[in-house]
């Protein structure tokens, strides 16, 4: 019913995970990319910088990478949205509760057997409220608790539920639920700037705010078993050097400074006939505007709400972002989600400034916006046509850690924000928990939305699964839209250039550090 589409979402695009493979004699291009082939460093751009190289602390593009390329997950996603093995190679489910058991012969980086005393202990600390893990809400559920136990002679570990979420397996894919060896839970301050996993690289040092340089494991010989995976040999040192502008970043990889770049902008194209580039294409981020809704704002009444809702001219905002390559949004997540309602679409408002003017003229509104989401062109955008419909509006654009850290912080000093959702475990839920339960600093509801119907209807589709679950979850977003607590925008596309040699698997328009490869 209700146009539903209940099967899993694919991981990546159609030919994402082709190999991408540049040969030595393909390297270059006129503006500069003639420095040599890449031998056993390669240096991937980041937006911003990160908070802390803790992945239970995570909730950043940035901070997605860097846990990626550190830590392994008890289990990942394939290239058609299904769920398989990493550092467990099977398990069993019930509607709340998982049981893992786990691969042999898996170390940390210290050379400590990995045990699943050692991940039961690992996955407890996420799971703890102390933690304030910012996205635990998408792997438990809201208002839960999980326990955490371990098996050591059946070598497995059980995670229970106090009530039933259907997302648990998927949320485990996260790599914000990367398993920390003991040196690091016991010591958690060294996590700030150190690794303690068992991922594919290990940290060794960092230039604050400016780039951070992890070593490849000799012995890491484990790993998601993902198709297409790009022959050619690991680099021996992967380094993430910040670069907030996308200009600049194509310049540095024009000038071979970068070896491997993602664009939401329209920088790509600089690349798209230079030879020795090669770009694939996801949709990666679903843009969806945030309102906050905290008691005094403007926008914590509804009919300002549906007046910025009807002031946006939403084609618009997508040729902006990405010249028309995303998908107008009707749902909290893209037609590939499971449980995705076409029939949502009917809910959002035609664009009217005139109406939106009676309603507008004179109220000032603050919009925050990251550049990471299309180099700040939609917030820019978004901010002029408020204005144009009468409003008062004026914008802050500050790169992506400034961006996340304002709307975690608690203080709630804004009014309009676009979210890019990077929602890489393909669940409309994952984006539902940002609009339901607490607001930060105790909880991820970031427009402290005060919908009395959300809360319930996001636990009972979290609950359940198959048509009831889809139901619940339509439902859930019906509350949402009807209330202009949310207002979907577009898919916005990523573009990921390699040069120089190099190649990777994405997920969802992010690059798995642990598959990058030189051509040999």
């Amino acid at each position: 019913m209700f146009g539903l589409k209940t099967r899993s979402a694919p991981l990546v695009t159609a030919g994402a995970t082709a190999l991408l493979l540049l040969t030595a004699a393909c390297t270059g291009g006129s503006s500069g990319g003639d420095s040599g082939a890449v031998t056993d460093t390669v240096t991937l751009a980041l937006g911003g910088p990160v908070a802390s190289l803790d992945p239970a602390k995570g909730g950043s593009f940035e901070d997605y990478q860097v846990a990626a390329a550190l830590y392994d997950t008890l289990v990942a996603f394939n290239e058609d949205g299904e769920v398989v093995p990493q550092l467990a190679t099977s398990w069993e489910t019930t509607p709340n509760s998982a049981t893992f058991t786990l691969r042999d012969g898996v170390t940390c980086s210290d050379g400590t057997a990995l045990s699943p005393e050692i991940v039961a202990a690992s996955l407890q600390r996420y799971m703890t409220p102390e933690t304030a893990a910012p996205l635990l809400t998408q792997v438990i559920g809201p208002q839960n608790t999980a326990t955490v136990t371990a098996d050591d002679a059946a070598s497995t570990v059980t995670v229970q539920l106090d009530k039933p979420w259907s997302q648990l397996l998927i949320g485990l894919t996260s790599a914000y639920t990367g398993i920390i060896c003991p040196s690091g839970v016991e010591d958690a301050e060294t996590l700030l700037t150190g690794s303690s996993g068992t991922g594919p690289f290990v940290a060794v040092s960092q230039v604050s705010g400016s780039s951070y340089t992890f070593e490849r494991r000799t012995d890491y010989e484990w790993g998601p078993e993902l198709p297409g995976l790009p022959e050619g040999t690991p680099p021996k040192t992967l380094v993430m050097r910040v670069v907030p502008d996308e200009n600049s970043s194509a310049n540095l990889l024009s000038t071979g400074e970068l070896q491997i770049a993602a664009f939401s902008s329209q920088n790509y194209s600089r690349f798209k006939d230079e030879s020795g580039y090669v770009s694939v294409t996801q949709p990666q981020q679903d843009a969806i505007l945030v309102f906050n809704e905290t008691p005094g704002r403007p926008t914590a009444r509804p009919e300002v709400r549906q007046a910025i809702a009807q002031a946006l001219d939403r084609n618009a905002l997508n040729e902006i972002m990405s010249d028309g390559r995303g998908d107008l949004a009707t749902n909290l997540g893209q037609s590939t989600y499971a449980c995705y309602d076409d029939s949502l679409g009917d809910l959002l408002p035609e664009h009217d400034p005139a109406a939106a003017k009676k309603v507008l003229d004179g109220v000032p509104l603050k919009v925050i916006g990251t550049t990471v989401v299309a180099g700040g062109t939609g917030t820019t955008a978004i901010t002029a046509q408020l204005n144009a419909a009468g409003a008062d509006a004026t914008l802050s654009n500050m790169v992506n850690q400034a961006w996340v850290a304002e709307l975690f912080s608690g203080k709630n000093d804004w009014d309009v924000t676009m979210l890019g959702y990077g929602n890489t475990i393909n669940s409309i839920l994952s984006a539902g928990s940002l609009f339901t339960g607490a607001a930060p600093p105790n909880g991820s509801n970031i427009g402290a939305v005060n919908n009395p119907e959300a809360p319930e209807l996001y636990a009972t589709a979290g609950a359940t699964t198959g048509e009831e679950g889809c139901a619940a979850t339509s439902a859930f977003q019906r509350s949402l839209l009807e209330s202009y607590d949310a207002l979907p925008i577009s898919t916005v596309p990523a573009t990921v250039v390699f040069s120089k040699d190099t190649s990777a698997l994405l997920n969802k328009g992010f690059v798995l550090a642990g598959t990058i490869r030189i051509a040999d």
